[in-house]
């Protein structure tokens, strides 16, 4: 009964933390961590870097079956006023962010495609967290995480 306990824990703490879903998000490997500025969230559909409460754009990636789409990229999952392409590094200054993001898209988020764009200055870093609302300013209305500490 014990060893059943156990390995139903462990099962679905690697269903809720699959670190290959980070490949298949824009940047999904350098997400801010928004407790610990220089830090990554390893978690990023997560709301806590241990737990398995997911957060906003957690669930948005579930719904979107675990793929980062055209609707997920143009999104505000965390509600902050920013869209999560533009939180993961898309740059807009030359192209609008359904264009870029339709091109993520129609390309399977390709390391080809995501290269291109770097090259072309289109895609930098990472600049906020898509699930974890983490803008500073007068006009935020983000809190920080509960137990928000490093």
């Amino acid at each position: 009964m014990l060893r059943a306990a156990i390995l139903g824990c462990i099962l679905v703490s690697l269903v809720h933390a699959l670190p290959q879903y980070r490949d298949r998000i824009l940047n999904g490997h350098n997400v801010p961590n928004p407790c610990c500025p220089g830090r990554t969230w390893d978690r990023v559909g997560h709301a806590s870097p241990s737990g398995t409460q997911l957060n906003r754009f957690g669930s948005d990636f579930s719904a979107n079956g675990h793929r980062f789409t055209e609707q997920l990229c143009l999104a505000d999952s965390d509600g902050d006023g920013v869209r999560n392409g533009q939180e993961l590094g898309l740059i807009t200054t030359q192209y609008n962010l359904e264009t870029l993001c339709r091109f993520l898209v129609e390309y399977n988020m390709n390391p080809r495609a995501i290269a291109f764009l770097q090259y072309r200055g289109l895609l930098g870093n990472a600049n906020s967290h898509p699930g974890i609302c983490d803008q500073t300013g007068p006009m935020s209305n983000c809190r920080p995480p509960p137990n928000c500490r490093c």
